[in-house]
């Protein structure tokens, strides 16, 4: 029986999306933060629970041959916690994944050597966000520390676009020279509670400030510095009053450049404000896409529903002529951005509903050939999938962020369907989340 502080030796085998090294010792689970697969680790255990223990790692004895060996360095990354596999070499985060997935839908969903494609890896795992969330402290712009609400100052991000250094300095001078006062959570007093970078493929930059103001003091002024960057073009104040950790108000104001940024994914273009959401590495979306339409598999007159269809980029990017849309999300505003990108791409046969997928579906009456659905981390509604059922569409297709919760809602679908592909996506590279996408058939009976 181990007690805390006692000093234990062993060999990680695997790795949770945390980021924490996963070991046994006498048949005990054993997590400890800063360990890899394949090291060999002595560690200090500081929590005793009935079926695992949690270490804190005194020392690498043997180092695992999937650590690091490029030349990629972050000066932040033991503090910030936002690149929980920076680590492990980038081969072997896509293995860890693809596993990860696995494991989930067998051990989860009870499916039997499920078919999981190899996974789809980032070109480029480096500068492949296109929205930065930063915080602001004291010292600077910057992210949160792991566990906490303390930022840790950063000169620049090897995740964020590559002007993130450059947009990180001039905003601290701004708020410098300014004297803008910072939010605090305690208080609810202070001016200042973050700034929203968000950057298209040419290098357009937005920024946007959230305040806990109506206004921001020099605020033109403010804009006409920025947009004297080569790469800004617009400057936006979200308005943000509200107690809690919510990151933006209902209220987003224009205060200098353009209105919208713009984005090419496979053909079609969308338009990006400081609220719509658009996937964060936009050259591995248009992968995910493309994965979609493949198993989508639409010809001329059939009819697909896209539920969850936030601002409409799916339905969107797989919709040809001759197939009718019906996208179903319950953000009013993303609806209405999905109908602004839809008129925007020439669709003339596309809808756009606002409400909950397992309320609007009946309502909406059609008879849909392919169901897409591409819910939030806690997976579907139960209704939802038992709505499906009932349905009989012949063809579902799932893009997931989260494999615990895909893996529970495919158990539920599985009576009635077959799973044909599944294909994870890496779109976060340096993290240890994954996307995948799964082709459902409908069995005949």
């Amino acid at each position: 029986m181990y007690a805390k502080n006692d000093k234990i030796q062993t060999l990680v085998t695997d790795m949770t999306s945390t980021g924490e090294g996963v070991s046994k010792a006498d048949g005990m689970t054993v997590f400890t933060e800063g360990a890899v697969p394949g090291d060999k680790i002595t560690s200090k255990i500081v929590a005793v629970k009935p079926n695992y223990l949690k270490s804190e790692l005194i020392s690498i004895d043997e180092e695992s041959e999937d650590r690091r060996k490029d030349q990629a360095v972050c000066t932040y990354q033991k503090q910030c916690g936002g690149c929980p596999f920076f680590d492990i070499d980038y081969s072997a985060q896509l293995r860890l994944k693809e596993k990860q997935v696995r494991d989930a839908l067998e051990r989860i969903g009870g499916f039997e050597n499920p078919p999981v494609e190899p996974i789809v890896g980032a070109a480029e795992p480096f500068f492949y966000r296109n929205k930065a969330q930063y915080k602001v402290g004291p010292d600077g712009l910057g992210f949160y520390a792991k566990g906490s609400h303390d930022v840790v100052p950063t000169a620049t991000c090897l995740t964020q676009p590559k002007n993130s250094g450059r947009i990180i300095s001039l905003i601290n001078s701004i708020i410098k020279k300014n004297k803008l006062s910072l939010y605090d959570e305690k208080t609810h007093k202070g001016l200042l509670r973050g700034i929203i970078q968000r950057t298209n493929r040419e290098g357009k930059t937005m920024i946007v400030f959230v305040v806990n103001a109506k206004r921001m003091p020099e605020e033109r002024a403010i804009a006409d510095k920025l947009l004297k960057d080569s790469d800004i073009v617009s400057v936006y104040v979200n308005v943000n009053k509200a107690k809690g950790n919510r990151i933006l108000g209902a209220e987003n104001r224009l205060i200098g450049g353009e209105e919208y940024l713009t984005e090419k994914l496979g053909g079609r273009t969308f338009q990006i404000s400081p609220s719509s959401f658009f996937q964060v590495n936009t050259a591995q979306t248009e992968v995910l896409y493309g994965i979609v339409k493949e198993y989508a598999d639409l010809k001329s007159g059939e009819e697909v529903y896209d539920l969850y269809c936030g601002t409409g980029t799916i339905g969107i990017y797989i919709a040809d002529d001759g197939i009718k849309l019906t996208g179903i999300e319950i953000n009013p505003e993303s609806v209405e951005d999905a109908k602004t990108n839809a008129e925007l791409n020439g669709l003339t046969d596309a809808e756009f509903l606002a409400g909950k997928a397992e309320v609007v579906v009946p309502e909406a009456g059609g008879e849909p050939d392919c169901v897409i659905l591409d819910p939030p981390r806690k997976g579907c509604d139960r209704s939802l999938l038992e709505l499906l059922l009932e349905m009989k569409t012949p063809r579902i297709v799932y893009v997931s962020c989260n494999p615990t919760t895909l893996a529970r809602d495919l158990k539920i679908l599985a009576g009635d369907y077959t799973i044909e592909k599944v294909q994870p996506v890496d779109l976060f590279p340096q993290t240890g989340h994954v996307e995948t996408v799964v082709l459902m058939s409908r069995v005949d009976k």
